[in-house]
């Protein structure tokens, strides 16, 4: 009996030890159904709508970005018509002469195109054109931040499973020490070594593991959930895949490395500065409305007359036209001040808007940094604990062995080993985290995971 308990308690200890195992050895003994965490960040930016939808968003503001749309090309218009008219007159000439018509038919048809070109309006064109491009590089940066959220939002869920299975399988080892120990409990009762209060309290131990069980079955089915959901798969999806179980923290950032390349690459900051550009560009075309307008204009057109009554039975022509036109508002009501004062403002507002997203980056970023570092040191701490919690399962299974301690005692020590167990992995989950938020503030997650493209 003894040896058996001692033989599941090692299986225990050993199981404890999994969370110390290296990333590169859990990769190399996955199992072949087992969902790598580059492939559902790659199928999460392929599948999942938020990440389509923002890359349409961008190729909208790519298509806006021409030279028709900032008004650099001319302007053609067509136009053609048909009129058919039935007249009924009488006419009295001075002769003395006297004409009538009933039903007379004349039809009249037209064809032409005007073209129009606006060669100078203040340079507005190119204040449009560079306002567009501002707005397509910051629709692209607010498309990189809402993917990098995304790929934060998969590997933090998909860390989650890989924490739910480690703290699940710790769980079911705890149910079959408990099992073993309410058997031992058993035979001692019918030799007479043993009493139904320890019965009663390894069955109780036992049901309380065995819920235990349960409760984290539904959890890790919920983080799997999740995880479809950001993959873009179906809600009735089945989660009866895995994932790695290791959680590894890279544990060389720096922040002033990470505080230069956030202040370089960081999707928000990029955003407000592109936001600024666009706020320049529009003051531009504020100013526009200053200057005189100068089109070249263009014209050519038909027209057929055919006729039953009248002077003229049939008449045809072809017209062609060509000008200059130089035009310019003398007062609008002072709107074209008003405009430009408008964007003036809003060209010092978005200037403030770039410090203070700086400000915003240096707080967050801190923050982060501060709880990184906090979590390694915890990790550290909790590892030394489990260390220590390991030795006291050997000598408590060694003082069981003997009959100096009760099976309420040894519990009390598998307990104690199951919460650092669930701390130790908590702790990682957290640092984990910490590692994400940072890399996706300084702007470098997409290139961590490959999903730049």
């Amino acid at each position: 009996m003894v040896s058996s308990l001692r033989l599941i308690l090692n299986s225990f200890v050993v199981l404890g030890a999994v969370v110390w195992t290296s990333s590169a050895q859990a990769q190399g003994a996955a199992p072949r159904d087992t969902l790598r965490l580059d492939d559902a960040v790659q199928r999460a930016l392929g599948d999942n709508p938020r990440a389509q939808i923002a890359r349409r968003e961008t190729d909208i503001a790519e298509n806006n970005v021409t030279l028709g749309n900032a008004g650099f090309l001319p302007r053609l218009t067509g136009q053609a018509g048909y009129t058919e008219t039935i007249s009924s007159s009488d006419q009295t000439f001075l002769s003395g002469e006297t004409q009538s018509t009933d039903g007379a038919k004349s039809t009249q048809t037209n064809a032409g195109a005007d073209l129009r070109w606006t060669v100078f309006d203040g340079l507005r064109p190119f204040a449009t054109y560079d306002r567009l491009g501002a707005e397509r590089d910051r629709q692209a940066a607010a498309t990189e931040e809402q993917l990098a959220t995304l790929t934060a939002d998969v590997i933090d869920t998909y860390y989650d499973v890989a924490r739910q299975q480690q703290q699940l399988e710790v769980l079911r080892e705890a149910v079959s020490i408990s099992r073993e120990r309410l058997r031992i409990a058993e035979v001692r009762r019918e030799v007479g070594s043993g009493s139904d209060l320890s019965v009663r309290r390894a069955r109780v131990d036992l049901n309380a593991d065995s819920a235990a069980v349960l409760r984290r079955e539904t959890e890790l089915a919920n983080a799997k959930s999740r995880l479809n959901r950001l993959l873009g798969r179906s809600a009735d999806a089945p989660a009866r895949f895995a994932v790695s179980s290791t959680i590894d923290v890279d544990t060389t950032l720096g922040y002033t490395a990470l505080q230069s390349t956030a202040f370089q690459k960081s999707p928000a900051l990029a955003q407000a500065r592109q936001a600024l550009r666009r706020a320049q560009a529009e003051q531009r075309e504020a100013r526009a409305d200053f200057f005189p307008t100068i089109d070249l204009t263009g014209g050519v057109g038909y027209s057929q007359l055919d006729a039953e009554s009248g002077f003229v039975q049939q008449n045809t022509s072809t017209e062609w036209s060509y000008g200059v036109s130089l035009s310019i508002d003398l007062f609008d009501g002072l709107n074209r001040w008003r405009r430009t004062q408008n964007a003036e403002i809003r060209t010092t507002n978005a200037q403030l808007a770039v410090e203070d997203v700086r400000s915003r980056l240096r707080t967050e970023l801190t923050s982060a940094y501060e709880r990184y570092r906090n979590r390694l040191q915890l990790v550290a701490l909790e590892r030394q604990n489990l260390a220590a919690v390991q030795a006291n399962v050997d000598v408590a299974l060694e003082q069981f062995e003997l009959g100096t301690i009760t099976s309420v005692e040894l519990r009390e020590v598998q307990e104690q080993f199951i919460e650092t167990e669930g701390r130790l992995l908590t702790a990682q989950f957290e640092a984990k985290q910490a590692e994400v938020e940072l890399l996706r503030l300084s702007g470098q997650l997409l290139d961590q995971v490959g999903g730049a493209d």
